[in-house]
């Protein structure tokens, strides 16, 4: 992980500004790309559920 120190102080990890800044050039906005990873997470969470059945 490379982290980017910006104006306001924050560290910035390189990849997700990446991916923020591809998600835009494809026309989703910042709620579209949460929306994704919440899917994403609750997909993982599923997977792990069921195979520890």
């Amino acid at each position: 992980m490379v982290l980017l120190k910006a104006d306001d102080q924050q560290d910035l990890d390189l990849e997700w500004v990446a991916l923020i800044m591809n998600a835009r050039s494809l026309g989703f906005s910042k709620e579209d790309v949460r929306k994704v990873l919440l899917c994403l997470q609750e997909s993982k969470s599923d997977d792990i559920q069921n195979t520890a059945v």
